[in-house]
């Protein structure tokens, strides 16, 4: 059960334009994240799960394109889903790990009791409420969601 204290934040790993090199020629003119995937940028499918997940307060873009290709978006979807979106530009490729480490004060800003971390280009019925739930009830340091292939 969630406690009034609560407060979760969400950080998206965005990658960069060295990355997503599959996607090409279609990226050079449209960063990936926000390459039509279903109808929306592929990034608003992971950022809707975290909608559903309770006491949200924050979520991160974390990613080495330029800040104005993601100004419009971020606060279009801030407006859309009533949570804030704030997009964090590193300074050079830094991978999942190197990013959290390199933005680590702005995220724990407020002292969330929890994070979820996501990559962008990782679309399916993410069930994170559910997840967060299981990692209450079974403690431990972490919960990580993964498939048998």
């Amino acid at each position: 059960m969630a406690s009034l204290e609560e407060k979760v934040v969400a950080v998206i790993m965005l990658g960069g334009p060295t990355k997503g090199t599959g996607f090409r020629p279609l990226s050079f003119n449209t960063p990936k994240p926000l390459f039509p995937l279903a109808g929306q940028p592929m990034v608003h499918h992971p950022i809707s799960a975290c909608k559903r997940i309770p006491n949200l307060a924050q979520i991160f873009l974390i990613g080495f394109y330029e800040e104005r290709e993601f100004a419009l978006y971020v606060s279009s979807i801030s407006n859309e889903l009533k949570v804030p979106v704030r997009y964090l530009k590193e300074d050079k490729p830094h991978g999942s790990a190197g990013g959290l480490y390199y933005f680590r004060d702005l995220i724990m800003e407020d002292a969330p009791s929890h994070i979820f971390l996501l990559n962008c280009d990782v679309c399916c019925n993410f069930p994170l409420p559910d997840m967060l739930e299981a990692h209450r009830r079974y403690g431990g340091m972490g919960t990580l969601l993964v498939i048998k292939v």
